[in-house]
């Protein structure tokens, strides 16, 4: 199994960064992601976000390897300190479920070992003269 990096954020993507309704002054600001995240660490990352935090809670989710928050330009800064929260909560919770899913495959693998031992045993035992 290949190891886990935690996904963080790496940059603020100007060019893809926009007011999607000029009818407000919410912007789809987008930040650029260490990598694109497993759909499970997306769950996790949602379930993160899902209870606010504060008197104003901004709309954020994942698109590829961007992670794009909805929210008027100088409140970024403050999203973005927000988010690294809900990303260290996402690796944290994604590292423990593939912690879980390693020893599974172990306790399977000496399940499956143990079994084939046993096989030789019994052949073994069928195959004896007394």
């Amino acid at each position: 199994m290949q190891a886990f990096e935690n996904i963080s954020i790496t940059g603020f993507c100007e060019d893809k960064s926009h007011n999607p309704d000029k009818q407000f002054l919410l912007f789809n600001m987008y930040l650029q992601l260490s990598l694109a995240p497993p759909s499970e660490w997306k769950d996790y990352f949602n379930e993160s976000r899902r209870l606010p935090r504060g008197s104003v809670w901004r709309k954020a989710w994942i698109e590829g390897d961007t992670l794009v928050v909805y929210c008027q330009p100088e409140e970024l800064q403050t999203e973005i300190e927000t988010l690294k929260q809900d990303l260290a909560a996402a690796n944290l919770q994604y590292r423990q479920l593939l912690a879980l899913r390693a020893q599974r495959k172990r306790l399977q693998e000496q399940v499956e070992e143990e079994a084939c031992e046993r096989r030789l045993i019994r052949q073994l035992a069928q195959q004896l003269r007394f």
